[in-house]
């Protein structure tokens, strides 16, 4: 694998994103020379990361991987509680009062990664815990679920501000986290959940794009889309409106997409875009458009910062205005490029097998 691809991992590990605790911030702000706060999602994204990037033979990662996951069991919020904060402070503040319900099923995946790795209950007990009272405690009467919940009053709720603060096919990510529970579980309750976001995403899914009239607006939502796409990955074997679903889908992120550039452009929805098409063709149900997935993955190196700095040098930034990097040193920009970018290379080599298990 060349240079782009063990740098950023090197940013990974070592630039300092990923705090003593083992949390992982949620970007660096190179301008303002500024951590952000601590995220559980991202640091997920991170202990995924750390489990399945690395190259063969690369097993220093894997310290990261069980410094994330003793963050999230025990420094991010009590093992007894079953839902996980949306951030902790970097001083090691009192953790947020907000849970979202995206947020904890990437935690749910990453703890079975590591229940996986290292055959401890641990993991696998708070993964359950956490998909237990998601379903306990932010489920709504229509099927779906609340989106963010008060952990200090207990009450769920949603407002129409922004994609993230409101019920929406982008949920149908955490169907990944259901299913994946219900497979070693052998629970048919977490089983119903997935399917339940899948009856949710499909009955809403066509009026969440453009959703907005600013450029920037609607960009952040394709991001949110992708994560929808994601979530059909699992049903394509069972539910053909899903198949066409896809490849629809993907066809109109690339046209947004390709509509907002000249204004904002994110590195996560280009790696988003390309890993659906590789997984979309792995599956058998899309055929690989070469050209585009080429472009794609020759345009990802472009979003890599190369500094003298080891906060930045290597990292994937957010993403590009105006033609212009932004200075946000981004983990799961980075991350999520670097698996669009594995997978590519495998793919050009003939040896890429991935399902929806594999993404991250």
């Amino acid at each position: 694998m060349d240079e782009v691809y063990r740098s950023g991992l090197r940013w990974l590990a070592t630039s300092g994103i990923q705090a003593e605790s083992g949390g992982v911030s949620r970007y660096y702000s190179a301008d303002r020379d500024l951590y952000r706060n601590l995220s559980t999602e991202i640091t997920a994204y991170g202990v995924q990361g750390y489990l399945y990037l690395p190259l063969p033979g690369q097993t220093a990662f894997l310290s990261n991987a069980l410094r994330g996951g003793q963050f999230l069991c025990y420094d991010a919020t009590r093992p007894d509680e079953g839902l996980f904060p949306y951030e902790i402070s970097l001083n090691r503040g009192p953790a947020a009062a907000k849970a979202y319900f995206f947020d904890c099923g990437i935690v749910i995946r990453a703890l079975l990664g590591l229940w996986n790795t290292t055959a401890d209950a641990a993991y696998l007990e708070r993964a359950e815990r956490c998909g237990a009272a998601l379903m306990d405690r932010l489920s709504r009467v229509d099927g779906s679920f609340f989106p963010v919940i008060d952990l200090s009053s207990g009450v769920p709720s949603a407002s129409p501000e922004n994609w993230s603060l409101e019920p929406g096919p982008y949920q149908l990510k955490v169907g990944l986290a259901f299913l994946e529970l219900a497979e070693v579980t052998s629970s048919g309750l977490f089983s119903k959940v997935s399917e339940r976001l899948l009856a949710n995403a499909l009955r809403t899914h066509e009026a969440f794009l453009p959703g907005h009239t600013e450029t920037d607006r609607v960009v952040d939502r394709l991001h949110a889309y992708c994560y929808f796409l994601e979530g059909l990955l699992p049903f394509l074997e069972r539910h053909f409106e899903c198949v066409l679903i896809l490849q629809g889908g993907i066809s109109k992120v690339e046209r947004m997409m390709a509509e907002a550039r000249e204004g904002l452009e994110r590195c996560d929805v280009l790696a988003q875009l390309l890993r659906l098409r590789l997984l979309a063709d792995c599956a058998g149900v899309v055929e690989l458009d070469v050209s585009a997935a080429s472009t794609e993955a020759e345009s990802l190196p472009a979003f890599q910062l190369k500094t003298d700095d080891r906060r930045t040098n290597g990292a994937f930034a957010f993403g590009r205005r105006n033609g212009e990097l932004l200075p946000q040193a981004n983990p799961t920009a980075t991350i999520f490029a670097l698996q669009a970018l594995r997978m590519w290379h495998e793919q050009q080599s003939g040896e890429l097998k991935a399902t929806w298990r594999d993404l991250i």
